[in-house]
C-alpha cells in the first residue's frame, strides 16, 4: 500500500510504503502521485513512462552495485551466469570508450576484469 503525506495546501510532499503520522493512502495511478514522482512536475507522466524513463539509470546502478561487491569480494565475477558476465563485460567495454588516457586507451577504474584488464587492449 501507498502513502501520501501531503502540505497544508493538499500537496503531496512524500510518499511512503509505511503508514506515517497524518499520512493518508494513496493510488500509484492518481494523477497527483504521477505527478509528484515526475521527475519534470510540468508534465504528467505514466507510470509506464516513468519506469522506462529510469530504467537505464537503474540498470546503471544494478552495474556499480555488482562492481563494488566484486571491489570488497563478496562476490566472484565468475560467480554470475555466463550471459550476465558477457553483458557486463560488453557494457563496461563501451562505458570505457568515453574515459580514455593520453594515449586514447581505454582506462577502466575499478574493473571488474582486475588486473588483466590490459591484455585485452
Amino acid at each position: 500500500m501507498l502513502y501520501a503525506i501531503r502540505n497544508e495546501q493538499g500537496q503531496i510532499t512524500s510518499l511512503s510504503a509505511h503508514p506515517a503520522e497524518n499520512s493518508t493512502v494513496a493510488n500509484i495511478a492518481d494523477p497527483e502521485v504521477i505527478n509528484f514522482l515526475s521527475s519534470n512536475n510540468n508534465e504528467t507522466e505514466s507510470p509506464q513512462e516513468i519506469l522506462n524513463k529510469t530504467d537505464s539509470e537503474v540498470s546503471r546502478i544494478i552495474e556499480d552495485l555488482i562492481d563494488l561487491l566484486i571491489a570488497k569480494q563478496t562476490i566472484l565475477f565468475t560467480d554470475l551466469p555466463e550471459a550476465a558476465q558477457q553483458k557486463l563485460l560488453a557494457r563496461k567495454l563501451a562505458r570505457s570508450a568515453y574515459d580514455v588516457d593520453e594515449n586514447d586507451r581505454p582506462v577502466m577504474e575499478n574493473s571488474i576484469l582486475g588486473d588483466d584488464d590490459s591484455i585485452l587492449f
